[in-house]
């Protein structure tokens, strides 16, 4: 009996470029009676989202949907793929994940333009090469059962490649070529079988993230290094070993040698890392920031952190404070995962009058001045626009859902009252997890800074998130610097030193402690508590 699935029907009745199959009502279909033949004739198609079902097997003719850019294949029980994939020349996207593979064809190096590859959590023993995916911007291949990375990943026409997630495999080495690749800035290798890495690593130009953990080095000081240290005192140490290496095979030139010679007295060799420093200063009851949460929001957005930062200078460079805007950012779409679970709000302390309270208000009520809008808008119809919005996104790339970027206005849907945080002058500063108030936004100017996090989820959430931002405020180094110091005996310091020495100058954030209270005075939670920032690589001041 032929397979006649309803959704295909609607497909084709309408020209559809997008469709999605996923789910039991699918699994039904396919134990029934098997793929619908006449999805294969949907040469129009450009998105496939065929996922979460039993299907064990693609057909050969899945090479006729020619115009796909995204197929998503993930969270099925598929043993193999067919060599026909290769047909697909428009390919960007190609998840594959949460399958039953024991490999992947040699077809699949002819799809040029993939930008994105993710055949995570399978069975993959060997990996072919990728070397003509010259469009690759993000190879996802962790949990699986490789050996080694796929051949091919260390040419120098993978310039694109900037993300390799490879954790969870029994990887044994990497070579020393992959500090040829120009724009790598993430390189996860972590629970792999590696006993080494090429001290070469540290000269990848672009590389800001790095996982090694899990891994058994023969160098035991490296090993702890990789386990409590961040990714920058990793490549520190990896460029130290680097610089010996060359050093004893004659690699530097005599006018360098000079230079390090004549640089000795300001700046002496040292091999122990400099741990960057936070300093935590202390409530103090007669003026320290409290937040005091109502019942009203328990039901909405039960849970908040807050905590300030002193100090800062976010004029230390043109791009800082763009950077410090793009890290907020990055965060939502990361940790955050989109603001599905947690926001992050920050506001310049001085624009803020106490008390501050976590309340809920009805969408009507809630007046609030957008962030770099001039009006005030009630919350009801911010939302309406944000919807609004979607929906008219959504049938412009003619999808079923709407985009993941707007995936977080379900945490209002069918609800009576929104969360918000108000000052002491009554205006909402922030309207998690939709936007914050103009009123409160941060400049260049901006020294003290007052940080918010709330999520639907629970308060570990919410400490994740904040300690992941401070940790990043940290390393960006956006605390006030200290003088700079002078060269040793008032002598002159060479260029090159002073550039090795200020890669050695200690980072510091200064964060002062804000307490969550209820209505009737009593703590519920304090950040950062002695609990939080469990990071051995920094440096915790705990002041009284």
């Amino acid at each position: 009996m032929t397979s006649t699935w309803n959704e295909i029907s609607v497909a084709i009745k309408e020209n559809r470029h997008e469709l999605k199959l996923q789910g039991p009502t699918i699994s039904g279909y396919l134990k029934a009676n098997g793929v619908d033949s006449r999805l294969y004739q949907l040469t129009n198609l450009n998105y496939l989202d065929f996922s979460n079902t039993c299907l064990t097997e693609l057909s050969d003719d899945i090479g006729s949907l020619v115009n796909l850019t995204n197929l998503v294949l993930d969270h099925n029980k598929l043993t193999r793929l067919p060599e026909t994939i290769s047909n697909l020349k428009k390919l960007k996207c190609f998840d594959v994940s949460n399958n039953q593979l024991e490999s992947i064809p040699e077809s699949i190096s002819g799809l040029t333009a993939i930008h994105t590859l993710n055949c995570s959590m399978n069975k993959i023993e060997i990996f072919p090469s990728i070397e003509k995916m010259t469009s690759v911007h993000i190879l996802i291949i962790s949990n699986n059962s490789l050996t080694s990375l796929p051949d091919g990943i260390y040419s120098e026409e993978l310039s694109h490649l900037s993300q390799i997630q490879a954790s969870d495999n029994q990887i044994e080495e990497i070579q020393s070529e992959i500090s040829e690749l120009p724009h790598l800035n993430l390189l996860d290798l972590s629970n792999n079988k590696l006993s080494s890495v090429p001290a070469e690593l540290s000269a990848c130009p672009k590389l800001k993230e790095l996982n090694l953990k899990g891994n058994k080095f023969k160098d035991r000081r490296f090993g702890k290094l990789v386990e409590q240290c961040p990714t920058k005192s990793v490549l520190d140490y990896l460029a130290n070993v680097l610089k010996k290496e060359q050093e004893a095979s004659g690699k530097k030139d005599k006018k360098q040698k000079d230079k390090k010679k004549k640089g000795k007295k300001a700046n002496k060799d040292v091999e122990e890392v400099v741990k960057d420093m936070i300093n935590i200063l202390h409530f103090k009851e007669d003026e320290g920031y409290t937040v005091q949460v109502t019942p009203a929001v328990l039901s909405v957005r039960q849970y908040v952190l807050c905590c300030i930062v002193r100090q800062l200078y976010l004029k230390k460079s043109n791009m800082i404070y763009k950077h410090f805007i793009t890290l907020q950012t990055k965060l939502h779409d990361e940790i955050c995962q989109k603001r599905q679970a947690a926001t992050i709000a920050t506001h310049d302390l001085k624009s803020i009058k106490k008390p501050i309270v976590y309340d809920a208000k009805f969408p009507h009520a809630l007046m609030i001045t957008p962030l770099f809008k001039q009006k005030e808008v009630s919350g009801e119809k911010l939302v309406t626009d944000l919807n609004r919005e979607a929906e008219e996104q959504r049938k412009e790339k003619k999808r079923n859902t709407v985009s993941g970027i707007h995936k977080y206005l379900d945490l209002l849907k069918d609800k009576v009252q929104y969360p918000c945080l108000v000052d002491g002058e009554g205006h909402v500063i922030s309207f998690p997890p939709i936007t914050n108030s103009d009123k409160t936004k941060i400049t260049k100017d901006t020294t003290d800074l007052f940080i918010e996090v709330t999520s639907h989820l629970n308060l570990d959430t919410c400490k994740k998130v904040m300690d992941e931002l401070l940790y990043r405020m940290l390393d960006m180094g956006l605390g006030t610097p200290k003088p700079e110091e002078e060269g040793a005996e008032g002598g002159a310091v060479d260029t090159e030193t002073q550039n090795e020495a200020s890669k050695r100058v200690q980072k510091t954030l200064i964060v002062e402690q804000v307490q969550i209270l209820d209505t009737e005075g009593n703590m519920k939670a304090v950040y950062p508590s002695r609990a939080d920032l469990p990071n051995e690589a920094i440096k915790i001041i705990r002041n009284k």
